[in-house]
């Protein structure tokens, strides 16, 4: 183990039955208050839980960027071009760790949280973190407690991905309820999402998933749908008509209303009543 004021690494030599068949730990360490940290990779053959006691780091993985803050985790898949960062002061565990089907494990995770995989309420993966970090300080060779102290961390991420889905199932739910039933007031998909504690981008991948269409195409297919209605069903001007649909500009309500009926709404009103009018 090399240790200064600042860090404390962990360098761990498996042996090769803990290659073949556990999970194991090669590299491991603690920095206290470091600032000006920077790491950029390509590629490394190994999964990252890291840890955040003091400050914030800025994490990058795709096109997405995420800031991780205290009392936070972070797992990346390192085989995976990323890049994390802090230029102030920052105080954080990290583990780096392979094994037999580890990387199964970052597949499914990913499934649940997208990537970068961020855990923002982590109270009993903080607690099995801390155990870890406790084996990694022992002078004894521990690599089966190692191995099963892993696989929980690996087990409570993957819980609590498939509740925070359920969670996420039930507040995408709330907010298809409260897109059908305010279509006609000025709303944003950010208002939405936070309406209902989600993020924007996690919010909207989740409602496509579930109903097949973006929430912003969601809203418009309402606001169109609840036009038709008024057209066919009411002598309300198109001016009125757009207003009650949640649209402040007529011609952009009729843009809207064409190009997914393929007409205008007075040529639907006409074609519609015309042809009740000739039965």
């Amino acid at each position: 183990m090399e240790k200064n004021m600042t860090t404390s690494v962990f360098s761990l030599n498996p042996s090769a039955f803990a290659k073949e068949h556990l999970y194991y730990v090669e590299l491991a360490g603690e920095y206290f208050g470091i600032s000006d940290y920077k790491i950029e990779r390509d590629y490394l053959d190994s999964l990252l839980l890291m840890y955040i006691e003091k400050g914030e780091l800025q994490v990058e993985q795709g096109e997405k960027v995420i800031s991780v803050g205290r009392g936070e985790c972070v797992f990346l898949d390192c085989r995976k071009p990323h890049k994390y960062s802090s230029k102030e002061s920052i105080t954080f565990k990290w583990v780096h760790f392979r094994g037999n089907s580890v990387f199964a494990y970052s597949e499914l995770l990913a499934k649940e949280y997208g990537e970068p995989i961020v855990i923002k309420d982590p109270t009993l993966i903080e607690q099995e973190f801390k155990f870890l970090m406790g084996l990694l300080r022992s002078e004894s060779s521990l690599e089966h407690m190692l191995s099963v102290s892993i696989h929980r961390l690996l087990a409570m991420l993957s819980e609590n991905g498939s509740a925070r889905t359920k969670s996420a199932d039930l507040a995408v739910a709330s907010a298809e309820a409260y897109l059908r039933q305010n279509f006609e007031k000025q709303l944003s998909i950010t208002e939405v999402a936070s309406e209902v504690g989600l993020s924007v981008f996690y919010f909207t991948r989740q409602f496509q998933k579930q109903y097949g269409i973006s929430p912003y195409e969601y809203l418009i297919t309402q606001r169109i749908s609840n036009a038709k209605r008024l057209l066919l069903n009411s002598g309300m001007s198109i001016r009125n008509i757009s207003a009650a649909c949640g649209y402040n500009n007529p011609s952009i309500f009729i843009a809207s209303f064409k190009s997914r009926v393929g007409m205008t709404p007075t040529q639907f009103r006409r074609s519609i009543n015309g042809n009740i009018d000739r039965e």
